[in-house]
């Protein structure tokens, strides 16, 4: 419960003893009767109204929310909204890699599976095995791992140790240091509750060439390896009430794989993992930067989903093709020696196809059937079912709000940077 956030609302529709009322009611909620709840609850408002004097400091709303804008939700809409971020931090836009690169630098940073809040070390333990990965499929090898973590303040401190242990988990297993960290509250005294939130970042070393997006070409053959899941497919058998299922994601089969490619890594073009949406949401990534399409067989990609996870997903209607199963692509002109170097290194894996030049969508199977990037991923949980998989905008209105929002920013952006050149500040 946020009460910052709940008192802004109210502020324009109930006078200031509502006000009073429905904030001390939240509070009691929580807390339970206590003396300062009262002076508490008046400490909000007053440090609400305060507020109000610095809206120059504050966002301009644009009326388009993360939600409705599928912000997070790894389909079209996340594919925007990245495209404009990547505009204003003036990121390169030639890769559309998860991991960045400096010289022979790699960092990347993935946040806590949103829905994992009350599984705190499911969470640690996805958020460190993605951000390592993202790493490994450019080729580098992990020196070590960063940790940030914000509690809500009712959450009990089992949790950060929970979540560390999952951090460490994948650490010790990988033998890679975790080198930093920082633990705070969300919203320190505001925000009631237990939910958890924060990220998992690390830093690796190059070996050679990185394997980025750019260099995937016409005529390479697709390899993909055995994928058990990850945060995402926790979440999904979570909610579900599946049983079975959650226990098949821990393994770090995915990193196994990237350690494996490094014998040949001469043989390798690129490499990316099956995440973001899953191969349909790779897929588009891909072409964004290649101007390719990846053909693929179906039932080859789908023998390699684990079999407890693809018999779930098939029960639940689940699209498999749209859903994050932490396989790793690699994209090479000699699939035979790869596949070899996997299995010998107990990875499974197996050709699903190849890249030819775009044929209209990103993706297409080997019939010719298109396979359309969704505006959000394949709904795994019953809330996303609900939701459904669009938007009660249409992607223009999308585009015109975001184009908004970004040059909103861009121009506070402008006139700090201004200040600060001209020693104004």
């Amino acid at each position: 419960m946020d009460l910052e956030g709940y008192a802004r609302r109210l502020w324009n529709h109930l006078d200031e003893s509502q006000m009073r009322e429905e904030l001390l009611r939240w509070l009691e909620f929580y807390k339970g009767k206590r003396e300062l709840n009262q002076d508490f609850v008046d400490a909000v408002i007053r440090e609400v109204k305060n507020s109000e004097n610095f809206k120059e400091f504050s966002f301009t709303r644009v009326g388009l929310t993360a939600g409705d804008s599928g912000l997070g939700s790894r389909g079209l809409g996340d594919n925007l909204i990245h495209l404009k971020l990547f505009e204003l931090s003036k990121r390169n836009l030639e890769t559309f890699d998860d991991a960045g690169i400096v010289q022979d630098i790699v960092v990347s940073v993935d946040g806590i599976h949103s829905r994992l809040s009350y599984f705190p070390f499911l969470a640690g333990f996805h958020a460190t095995k993605a951000t390592l990965r993202d790493i490994m499929v450019k080729g580098a090898i992990p020196l070590g791992i960063l940790v940030d973590i914000h509690l809500s303040d009712d959450s009990d401190v089992s949790m950060l140790f929970d979540f560390e242990a999952g951090v460490s988990t994948v650490a010790d297993a990988l033998n890679v240091p975790i080198l930093a960290g920082s633990t705070l509250r969300i919203g320190g005294d505001m925000v009631l509750g237990e939910r958890i939130s924060g990220g998992v970042a690390s830093v690796g070393r190059l070996q050679g060439e990185p394997f980025t997006r750019k260099r995937i070409s016409e005529g390479q053959h697709i390899v993909m390896t055995e994928g058990h899941g990850g945060g995402t497919i926790s979440s999904m058998a979570i909610f579900h009430g599946i049983e079975g299922v959650v226990e098949e994601t821990l393994r770090v089969k995915d990193l196994e794989a990237c350690l494996a490619v490094r014998r040949v890594r001469n043989l390798v073009s690129s490499m990316t993992d099956v995440t973001n949406g899953g191969i349909r949401g790779d897929a588009l990534e891909i072409s964004e930067v290649t101007n390719v399409s990846l053909v693929i067989d179906e039932d080859e990609f789908l023998s390699l989903i684990n079999p407890r996870i693809r018999k779930a997903m098939n029960e639940l209607g689940i699209d498999p093709f749209g859903l994050s199963l932490d396989s790793i692509l690699i994209f090479t002109n000699n699939p035979d020696e790869v596949i070899r170097t996997l299995r010998d290194n107990h990875v499974q894996a197996k050709t699903i196809g190849e890249v030819t030049r775009r044929r209209g969508y990103p993706i297409v199977t080997r019939d010719g059937r298109e396979m359309r990037p969704a505006f959000r991923e394949s709904p795994y949980t019953p809330i996303k079912a609900v939701i459904g998989n669009y938007s009660p905008m249409d992607l223009d209105e999308i585009k015109k709000r975001l184009e908004r929002a970004y040059l909103n920013s861009l121009s506070k952006k402008e006139k700090v940077l201004k200040n600060l050149k001209t020693g104004s500040l």
